[in-house]
């Protein structure tokens, strides 16, 4: 009895580590959070979506976007090459921006953002 009462505590807690563990699977999972970081201004975000050794070119970028709000729109990513724990993705769909009452849409393509997997998870470590 007292063994089932400990399953069912658990239980929640492992489900919900199995999902997060999920969400972080795929290379190309990793881009979408990064953008978001940028364009809610959270920064804790953007260092948990982020290499350490890239993270000065980040914090550039997340402070090019200060004062800026906006929203990702059919936002997706995919997975156009890899080497090892190294991959290169792809997005497609717009930044819709907002510069002091100013909309304006950014394209997502163009952009090949590198991932690669840290202590399991995958971290955005760069673009061109």
């Amino acid at each position: 009895m007292k063994h089932s009462r400990l399953l069912f505590l658990l239980l929640p807690l492992l489900i919900a580590g199995l999902a997060a563990c999920a969400e972080a699977a795929k290379p190309e999972d990793a881009v979408i959070p990064y953008l978001e970081a940028l364009l809610s201004n959270d920064e804790q975000k953007l260092n948990r979506a982020i290499c350490p050794a890239w993270e000065a070119d980040a914090k550039r970028d997340f402070d090019a976007f200060t004062g800026v709000t906006g929203t990702l729109k059919d936002a997706s990513c995919k997975k156009t090459g890899s080497d090892g724990d190294t991959a290169l993705i792809t997005c497609t769909g717009t930044m819709e921006l907002d510069y002091n009452g100013e909309l304006r849409d950014r394209s997502l393509e163009g952009t090949t953002y590198r991932v690669d997997k840290i202590d399991g998870d995958w971290k955005v470590c760069g673009y061109n």
